[in-house]
């Protein structure tokens, strides 16, 4: 019953936080997500059927000697789906949205330790057709090597992750082991958005300015492009009629608060304006639809202005992997 109940209260908790609330805090845990669905008027039989299921869950995951009950299960799955179905009653317009299929990007995720600046490098990356098997990161992160010990369970139980040689292929394993400091690897498949949320809560600004400044995440264009699209669609899905500067300042702090982004930088700043100018493209009635990042590999396409290489395909951000 651990392989129903973990992976599906984990979907639980990423469509409370992406869907219900989209600029929520990444350090808002379930617990409180769930009490706060009482402010949307959840009934409390609501609130009490998703607890349960979180109580389920961190039983399972956090003390896998104690025995899962059957009929315990049965029942705290049937009223999560009651729950969801009180949830999808209560017309909250992210819920009611235009269903848009989920974006399942395939990322590779690698990290190697730097032990003499005490930092540990994650880079995350496209599969391409280069003879190393990947492109050039899309982002990359510098967290404390302690930071390590929380970071690896937060990857091997989650259902997106896979780690190892047996995830990645025998090329593909020997292309990121064979470097130096190197420590681990996997793949995600999933919505970035998600994965960015996980590890920008351990990037460690101190490291960040330590390291040569152009292997620093603020300085890298698509680890900054990559986070405003991603901050750009929670707040147009959490506040669809904000316009014009208080839109660029939400956007922009929340990249910085939610997505460890350096916004105040000349790139940072080209980025920002672009993606606030597609966002006020789309009526804010279909804002609460948005999507992205997409990846898609450049086509030549005239569209791409000032150096910033995303674009809007109705309510999808696409970024331009040249």
């Amino acid at each position: 019953m651990a392989e129903l109940i973990e992976p599906f209260t984990s979907r639980m908790e990423f469509f409370l936080k992406a869907v219900v609330f989209p600029t929520a805090s990444r350090r808002t845990n379930l617990y409180q997500l769930i009490d706060n669905l009482a402010g949307f008027g959840a009934q409390s039989s609501t609130v009490a059927a998703l607890h349960h299921l979180r109580e389920l869950y961190n039983d399972s995951k956090h003390d896998p000697d104690k025995e899962l009950k059957w009929r315990r299960c049965v029942d705290t799955l049937s009223g999560a789906v009651d729950a969801l179905k009180d949830l999808a009653g209560l017309k909250l317009a992210t819920v009611d949205a235009v269903f848009e299929p989920d974006l399942s990007s395939v990322v590779y995720v690698g990290f190697w330790d730097h032990y003499t600046g005490g930092e540990t490098e994650v880079g995350l990356f496209l599969p391409s057709d280069h003879w190393l098997g990947t492109s050039p990161t899309i982002s990359t992160f510098h967290l404390p090597i302690s930071s390590w010990e929380k970071v690896k369970p937060l990857l091997a139980g989650h259902p997106r992750y896979a780690r190892g040689e047996e995830a990645l292929g025998q090329v593909l394993w020997k292309s990121f082991s064979d470097e130096d400091d190197f420590l681990d690897a996997g793949v995600w498949e999933g919505d970035v958005r998600e994965l960015l949320t996980l590890l920008s809560s351990f990037n460690d600004e101190s490291l960040e300015m330590a390291v040569i400044p152009f292997l620093a995440r603020r300085n890298d264009l698509l680890s900054v492009g990559v986070a405003l699209v991603s901050a750009a669609v929670d707040v147009a899905r959490g506040d669809p009629n904000l316009a014009g500067p208080a839109l660029k300042m939400c956007v922009s702090d929340r990249a910085k608060s939610e997505y460890a982004a350096e916004t105040g930088t000349p790139h940072g700043q080209a980025v920002l304006d672009r993606v606030v100018e597609l966002l006020e493209r789309v009526p804010a009635g279909q804002r609460v639809s948005m999507v992205g990042p997409a990846f898609r590999r450049a086509r030549n396409e005239p569209t791409v202005q000032n150096g910033v290489p995303v674009l809007l395909e109705g309510t999808t951000f696409i970024w331009l992997i040249a």
